[in-house]
């Protein structure tokens, strides 16, 4: 059952409905539009649910519409300390960053976008600073609580945060964000630069193993035994004649994880 509109509700479902559809490359005019469409329920005039409304008059699924919302909610956060993502999936990848800047205070905000533009200068970003480092910028904000021990940055004397002037309390978190940022980077590098571990088909290795490695009366098990919440699995080599485990993965949640625990275990 639908119900109608007041007109002042009419004329602005009428222009929510115009920045849709002028603004569909536009992921935050779009999202904000939706937002305040389900937040009035102005589909009421024509649809039963958002949902359907959703659906039928732009092709959009409940959970797309909801990316876009959370997309355009979170551009909304960090536009006033100069972070503007391009894109609704950028967007979306800052949400734990938006997620702490909202808990900060207005100075700690302005802080925090003085270390996004200070960062800029030195490590320029293509449109805006990934998603990680600004999560950093906003994390470091957060923890230097008044009573927190820092070091000063002129002495190196441990001093509360509140005792510095508002220069030195820049500095300090600039100097915070900038190790914690060049130690994740570091991180990330050295994953990037691992050797990758060797991809195993699991079920076919079961297969291989027992056509070409196993001896005459042994055998490769999986066990399955009731666990606290959910049953585990072990996979083993047994001699089928003594009953001696030969090899043995670690108990694991799957039976794949519990496969690729014998691999380990038989490839030393």
């Amino acid at each position: 059952m639908t119900l109608s509109l007041e007109p002042h509700e009419s004329a602005r479902l009428k222009a929510l409905e115009q920045t849709v559809r002028d603004g569909l490359r536009d992921f935050q005019r779009t999202g904000q539009a939706l937002s305040d469409i389900r937040a009035n329920s102005f589909y009421r005039a024509t649809h039963d649910s958002f949902e359907t409304y959703l659906q039928e008059r732009w092709g959009f699924s409940l959970p797309q519409a909801g990316r876009l919302i959370e997309a355009a909610e979170v551009a909304n956060v960090l536009a006033p300390i100069g972070v503007q993502p391009q894109t609704e999936r950028q967007a979306r990848a800052m949400k734990a960053a938006a997620r702490v800047i909202t808990e900060l205070e207005p100075e700690q905000q302005r802080v925090v976008a003085r270390l996004v533009e200070d960062a800029a200068e030195t490590t320029p970003w293509e449109d805006a600073p990934p998603a990680a480092e600004l999560r950093i910028m906003a994390g470091v904000v957060k923890k230097l609580a008044p009573d927190t021990t820092v070091h000063h940055p002129d002495s190196g004397d441990e001093v509360p945060f509140d005792s510095l002037s508002v220069p030195q309390r820049f500095e300090v978190a600039r100097t915070h964000a900038e190790q914690k940022t060049q130690a994740y980077r570091e991180k990330q590098e050295a994953k990037a630069s691992a050797p990758k571990p060797e991809a195993v088909n699991w079920a076919e290795w079961c297969l291989t193993y027992a056509a070409q490695v196993l001896g005459p009366g042994q055998r490769l098990e999986l066990v399955l035994e009731p666990g606290g919440e959910a049953p585990r699995v072990q996979a083993r080599v047994m001699d089928g004649a003594t009953g001696e485990v030969l090899a043995e993965g670690r108990s694991a949640a799957t039976l794949k994880k519990a496969v690729l625990g014998l691999v380990e275990e038989v490839k030393g």
